[in-house]
């Protein structure tokens, strides 16, 4: 790898290349069966995305789309196979906590990877974190609880950034908590 000199002088990474699929997201699907699709030979998801039959989709799915948005470079396009289930009902499990700690909330962060909002854990990426906006408030007591479950609810993809940062690309709007 070689290293720049920025205008000050400074060492700067090179940046790293994009992917980039210009497919339609109906060019990476092959249907398996009346209810398991395969994305891009790779991904399988089973389910209609339908509120009764939601899509079942894996993190591995969401956070492919790091190889093709970089906010700094304005490509904000998600992948394909991301933008088929763009708008569709899922359901995911994961890690789930809120910005204060509350007794009570109807937004939630839902994350791959356990994270404490400080210490403990690896903190959220926009392409394993999304934001959850309840049906109806869910209740969250005890103290130092790491809490995973799994939620449906229709999923938006949209890149959210602000000078050249991605602030977040998920969000699930109506959701409901299915289990612990």
């Amino acid at each position: 790898e070689v290293a720049l000199l920025g205008e000050s002088g400074s060492i700067v990474a090179p940046k790293s290349e994009l992917a980039v699929d210009t497919r339609s997201p109906n060019d990476v699907v092959r249907r398996v069966d009346d209810r398991t699709l395969e994305l891009d030979g790779r991904f399988r998801v089973i389910g209609n995305g339908t509120a009764d039959d939601p899509y079942r989709i894996s993190w591995e799915l969401l956070t492919s789309s790091g190889a093709f948005i970089d906010a700094a470079q304005k490509a904000l396009t998600a992948p394909p196979w991301v933008r088929l289930v763009d708008g569709t009902y899922i359901e995911i499990s994961g890690y789930y906590s809120t910005a204060v700690r509350v007794a009570r909330a109807k937004n939630l962060l839902l994350t791959l990877n356990r994270w404490d909002g400080c210490c403990i854990g690896l903190p959220p990426t926009p392409f394993d974190a999304i934001d959850v906006a309840m049906r109806e408030p869910i209740s969250l007591q005890g103290l130092h609880v790491f809490r995973f479950g799994t939620f449906r609810g229709r999923l938006t993809v949209s890149a959210f950034e602000t000078g050249g940062f991605l602030l977040g690309l998920y969000r699930l709007e109506d959701a409901t908590f299915e289990t612990k």
